[in-house]
């Protein structure tokens, strides 16, 4: 009687040839499904009446997708690890990131510059000497924070209200201001440019921190390119 051969992807002791195929045929042939779960699958399980499979988060393909970031927001892959957007409103959050990260875009710049010579109208003799990781003290001490300090509390004043318009479900988006400098006109190019923001937001994000921490080592010291 002729003995049959074990199935592919399956491990049994009496097989001559090693099992290393159980390991590696049977999840990949098991998570394949659970990382690409298209729409129209959703959608016929809903139709049908049953629970629909659980969708992969993008950016976390090991993690399921929160259930508020469902791909409505430009530049969301689904990265929610601590949960956040069960706690505070989604738009709330995309205003805050978009804010930091228009903030961290110019701090990026202006921290390079301050360190490469360039100093503001009227603060070159109080401050020539300055680096960026002491401007912050220096222009304390010579009273030009107060100049900025009135700058930035505008800036917060006039986007309270707009804030609160989209928080309140006005139709304003999170982030805009009408500023969009005529591309708007054609919505293809918008989009684009509102994924590359969000994209260059968190890229800075990131970017000034590293850079901040690196001159902080040593003391300003070291100067661009900061290592």
């Amino acid at each position: 009687e002729k003995s049959q051969a074990p199935p592919l992807g399956c491990f049994s002791l009496a097989s001559p040839s090693p099992p290393m195929l159980a390991f590696a045929s049977s999840p990949l042939s098991f998570s394949a499904p659970a990382l690409a779960r298209p729409a129209a699958a959703l959608r016929g399980a809903a139709s049908m009446g049953l629970a629909p499979p659980v969708e992969k988060s993008q950016a976390l393909p090991f993690a399921e997708r929160p259930a508020k970031l469902d791909g409505t927001l430009v530049g969301d892959v689904g990265f929610d690890p601590l949960g956040l957007s069960n706690i505070l409103p989604i738009e709330w959050m995309r205003e805050a990131e978009l804010k930091h990260g228009r903030v961290c875009m110019l701090a990026v710049v202006g921290y390079i510059v301050v360190d490469k010579g360039l100093r503001a109208p009227g603060a070159e003799k109080l401050v020539a000497a300055t680096s960026s990781f002491t401007a912050h003290d220096a222009a304390v001490q010579s009273g030009h924070m107060w100049a900025l300090l009135l700058a930035c509390g505008l800036f917060e004043i006039v986007g309270a209200g707009a804030i609160a318009s989209t928080l309140n479900g006005g139709e304003r988006k999170p982030g805009e201001f009408a500023l969009t400098g005529g591309f708007d006109r054609d919505a293809a190019k918008l989009e684009r440019f509102k994924l590359a923001e969000i994209k260059h937001s968190r890229l800075a994000m990131m970017a000034f921190s590293g850079l901040v921490t690196q001159d902080a080592l040593s003391h300003g010291a070291t100067g661009f390119p900061y290592f």
